[in-house]
Order: C-alpha cells, then structure tokens, then sequence
C-alpha cells in the first residue's frame, strides 16, 4: 500500500514538472522569435506580462478567457479518461449558445430563475449535440472524431443562419441578436471589464469532474474502460454506455463554456463567431495539464495570459498576435514529445521491475480508491 501511494506521488509530481517544463520551453523559444524580430528580451517580457496582468481590465480579460478554457478542458478530461475522442467541443459550444438565446430571449422571469435556466439550456444543447456523435458511434460504429469534425462545421452554418433570420436583430444589418435581457446574464465581478460572475464556474467546476473520476462509480468505470475495453467488458460494464454518457457530459461542459460565452461577454448580444476558437485550445489546454482535472485551472490560466498578453503586445511593441498560436503549436508539440519519451521510460522501468512487480502495484493503484 505504501508503495503504491509513494508511485503515484511520484507520477504526480512527475507530470508536474513535466507540463512546467514544457510551458518554460515553450515561452523560451517564443522569446528567441521576439529577439529575432528587433525587439529586447526584456521588453518583449514587460510586455506580455503587462498585457496579461499589468492592470485591472487586463486581469479581468485574462480571468475571462481563462473560463471557457477551462470548461473545455474539462470536457475533453472527461472523454479521455473513458477512452473516447472527440474534437467537437467548437461545435458544441456554438450550439450552447444557440440555447441560450432561446431562453434568454423567450423567456421572462427574475434573474434568480433566468441566469440558472440559462446555464441548463446552454449544458443541454451542448449534451444534445454531442449525443448526435455519441449515438452514431456507440449503434452505428462511426469514429466521434469524424463525426463531430463534420458537427463542427453544421453548427456553424446553423448559428449563422439563426443569428441572420429567426433571432435577427432587425435593427442592425449585422448578424445580432436582440440584447439579451439583464436578468438572463452573469452580473459584472469588475465594474467595466469583461470579468462577471461565471468565474466561479471554474473551481466549482474543476473540483466536481476531479471527484466524479476519482471518487465515483462513474469515475471508475470511466478508468476501466479506458484502461481496456476487453477487460471491462469481462467485468460486465459496456463501454458504449460508459463512452456515451462520457461524450454527453463532455458536451454539456463544452454548452455550459458557451453560456458563459454569451451571457458574460462584452456585449449583450449573440454574433455567429462568439466562439472563437476556444473549442481548440482547450484541447491543448487538456494536454498541458496531463488531463489532470485540477491542473486544468493553472493551464488554463497559462492559455488565457498568452491570449490577453499576445493580443496586447501586438499594440504595444508591434509583435504579432500570431505568435500565441505559434506558442500554443509548440506546447502541444512538446507535450506530445515528452508524453511520449516519458511514457518509454516508464514501460522500461516496469520491464526491469518484471511482471511479478507490475501485477502488486498497477491494478491496486487502479482499484483501491474504489473500493473504499
């Protein structure tokens, strides 16, 4: 027992370091191509860090941005720990939104009702349309990626249509909704900032998805799914229902990300790009963080900074906004690399330790927090 516990914290702590390394290597190289491009070191620095973090509305933009990511990130945790992908969170989310302006436009009631029905529209439009890929790959056998990739591109096309002819704001040429009523939306957490309220989502919602997978039976099937499904399919759990309810949770995560999109965003109305490209990065966030459920907040903070910070210093010492995607490129990359060479060195010692050793320490460290 006491060797399984001393495993695991050194696999923790492993994974930490491995995701810090990875986010210094990152910016290191990101800081040679400002060097390159005429501009110091040190004020390419200042300036990142200012645009991040150098005052309140900055604070705020980076705080906001960290939200969605977050939610995202989460959603995807949750798939992969049930050994599922999927990559139609931007989709997802579109849809989400599309939800929202439904109920936040529709219905008319006080913001102690309206704000909560909007957050259960937005989770259950994102659930709805992450079951249509749930549902053809758990009767039909299509691959989820395949299928919410081609989603993705539908869900566009449907918001764009949504926000151009029945939710048209006529008074406007541009494709709007009508303003979203006060009570259907997060009250402002900084006066004048795009920060409001949804921050709270993002704690509440990082200790709920870490103790569903530790602490639950859903947890643990989820694990033993992922872990193989030939194995639990002989411990009698289907991995299609498991994967399913993976996919519709992750999809209600990413609908919940595009509630807080459209309920806590600078403007009170709905636009058909309001999605950005948070579906993405929150992958890569995911990543970051080893699919650790808690270390999902910090990378996510680390994304929405490089967003905040690379949009500022494109203002201010005439940089690129392209190189936060660069810098996103290359910390997927890295991950994926040092995942990989971690992963070998692992194997290799559990070669070394032989199958006796193997068969004392993985399954109890896989089973334990279950039984109890």
């Amino acid at each position: 027992m006491i060797n399984t516990v001393r495993a695991r914290l050194s696999g923790t702590g492993t994974d930490f370091l491995l995701s810090v390394a990875v986010a210094i290597a990152a910016l290191l190289v990101a800081m040679l191509f400002v060097v390159a491009s005429g501009v110091s070191f040190s004020r390419g620095a200042s300036a990142f860090v200012d645009g991040a973090f150098g005052s309140n509305l900055n604070v705020a933009g980076t705080l906001a941005k960290m939200v969605p990511l977050t939610l995202v990130a989460l959603g995807w945790i949750v798939v992969f720990k049930a050994g599922r992908f999927h990559v139609g969170f931007p989709g997802q989310i579109l849809v989400g939104g599309l939800f929202v302006s439904i109920v936040a436009l529709k219905i008319h009631v006080p913001i102690v009702i309206h704000l909560p029905l909007v957050l259960i529209a937005g989770m259950v439009g994102g659930a709805l349309y992450a079951g249509i890929a749930a549902w053809l790959w758990a009767k039909r056998g299509v691959n989820e990626i395949l299928s919410t990739l081609l989603l993705n591109l539908v869900a566009a096309q449907i918001l764009a249509w949504w926000v151009r002819e029945p939710f048209h704001d006529k008074t406007t040429p541009l494709p709007l909704t009508p303003s979203l009523p006060d009570s259907s939306r997060w009250p402002e957490l900084i006066t004048n900032t795009d920060l409001h309220w949804d921050i709270v989502l993002v704690p509440i919602a990082a200790l709920a998805i870490a103790f569903l997978l530790a602490r639950t039976l859903f947890g643990f099937r989820s694990r033993l799914v992922g872990a193989g499904e030939g194995v639990a399919r002989h411990a009698g759990i289907s991995p299609e229902r498991v994967g399913s309810r993976a996919i519709l949770l992750s999809g209600a995560l990413a609908g919940l990300a595009g509630s807080s999109l459209v309920v806590a965003g600078s403007t009170p109305q709905m636009g058909e790009d309001f999605g950005a490209n948070y579906g993405f990065t929150g992958i890569a966030v995911a990543l970051l963080a080893r699919n650790s459920p808690l270390a999902a907040v910090p990378a996510a903070l680390l994304f929405a900074a490089l967003e905040q910070g690379g949009g500022v210093m494109e203002g201010t010492v005439g940089i690129s906004s392209s190189l936060v995607d660069f810098i996103q490129g290359l910390m997927i990359i890295l991950v994926l690399g040092a995942t990989t060479l971690l992963y070998m060195v692992r194997r290799r010692g559990r070669a070394k330790r032989g199958p006796k050793s193997r068969s004392q320490t993985a399954p109890k460290a896989e089973l334990e927090p279950a039984a109890r």
